[in-house]
């Protein structure tokens, strides 16, 4: 970054950064990813293990799930969740397969969606 106080863009770029690298702790690398800002000048650079990049990869297909199936939803800013319900949530969520959704939702979103409203209707009585 050439500048010395980073726009708000950079500081973007910089915290997508920041979330990639701390996807793993795997030293080997298998790719180098680079980030530059919206005049070309390199914002942020990493190395890349392959795991990093197979958490990545789940993860911006999760992120396009999420954004298709809630096309036309509008969502209060800043809304805060009851702690009782994320501990609810997460209980009712332990032994997802997560790689099986992750994998289902890069390939069809909407049948991730599907399979996971089915996985979790199961347990209702």
């Amino acid at each position: 970054m050439n500048r010395e106080q980073p726009n708000e863009n950079d500081l973007r770029l910089i915290a997508f950064m920041e979330q990639i690298l701390n996807l793993s702790q795997d030293t080997d690398i298998a790719g180098r990813i680079i980030l530059l800002g919206p005049t070309g000048e390199v914002a942020a650079d990493a190395s890349l293990s392959a795991r990093d990049l197979e958490i990545a990869t789940k993860a911006l297909a999760a992120a396009r799930a999420f954004t298709e199936a809630t096309k036309g939803l509008k969502f209060p800013a800043d809304a805060a969740l009851d702690p009782v319900l994320e501990q609810d949530l997460e209980e009712h969520c332990i032994g997802l397969d997560t790689d099986f959704l992750m994998q289902l939702a890069a390939e069809d979103p909407r049948r991730a969606v599907a399979a996971f409203d089915e996985i979790t209707e199961e347990g209702e009585l």
